[in-house]
């Protein structure tokens, strides 16, 4: 153990100690507060690097024992830790290039699904008049006005009645995804409720930005598939 870690791990707070049923309720509850309101990538990168501030490679294990079987992201994300993968700070150089090309010429973005580091770099890369909405549908049940107020007024409410008054050819409707398999997507359910053919006819584009660059090891509860004919384009925007 090098001395950064010794000392982190000396100074761990109690939730570094093994966890008992209590706590892990408590840790439960917490995450999925988060993962509404900060997207299940943005809290997983949260919640595994204060793990390791607190109790190194150990506690991520133990994070991820905890909650890795009801969380898969957050359950990819320990598996990644543990291999070597860190977080980049968002959003990065590549991260506006990569929105920049994708986004040349959109007037009006329509995203689907709640993930932080997407949405800051959204508001980041696009300035205004280019308006950014965000449609107000989770299975997680997110306070929406905590969601909006992060960012300051750039991103407006939509809703699954409205989210199409923003169509036109200068419109781009995106979404996060987390991996693939067998060239299959995984996306938020809420995908399926707007990528309909009809829709499809209605956007400029339909863009997946994959936040996720490590597989998914346990049964991807809170997502569904898709396979890349759903987008017209795939973005890497994962850490």
């Amino acid at each position: 153990m090098t001395a950064s870690a010794a000392a982190a791990s000396s100074n761990a707070p109690p939730a570094a100690a093994p966890v008992g049923h209590e706590s892990a309720a408590r840790l439960h509850q917490a995450f999925r507060l988060a993962a509404a309101e900060l997207g299940m990538a943005s809290a997983g990168w949260l919640f595994v690097t204060t793990a390791a501030r607190a109790g190194a490679d150990a506690a991520v294990v133990e994070l991820r024992d905890i909650l890795g079987r009801t969380w898969p992201v957050l359950d990819a994300i320990c598996a990644g830790w543990l291999e070597g993968a860190r977080p980049l700070e968002t959003p990065t150089p590549a991260m506006y290039q990569t929105l920049s090309a994708a986004l040349a010429g959109a007037w009006r973005v329509v995203v689907i699904g709640v993930e932080s580091r997407c949405l800051d770099a959204l508001c980041a890369t696009l300035s205004a008049p280019v308006r950014i909405g965000l449609v107000r549908h989770s299975d997680l049940d997110p306070d929406w006005s905590r969601v909006l107020a992060n960012h300051r007024g750039r991103i407006e409410a939509l809703d699954l009645s409205n989210f199409q008054t923003w169509a036109g050819p200068r419109s781009v409707l995106l979404t996060c995804t987390y991996g693939t398999t067998d060239g299959q997507h995984f996306v938020l359910p809420a995908w399926l409720r707007v990528a309909g053919s009809d829709v499809r006819l209605q956007f400029r584009d339909l863009i997946g930005c994959n936040m996720l660059a490590v597989p998914l090891h346990v049964y991807p509860r809170w997502l569904v598939t898709v396979d890349s004919h759903s987008f017209t384009g795939l973005l890497d925007l994962h850490s």
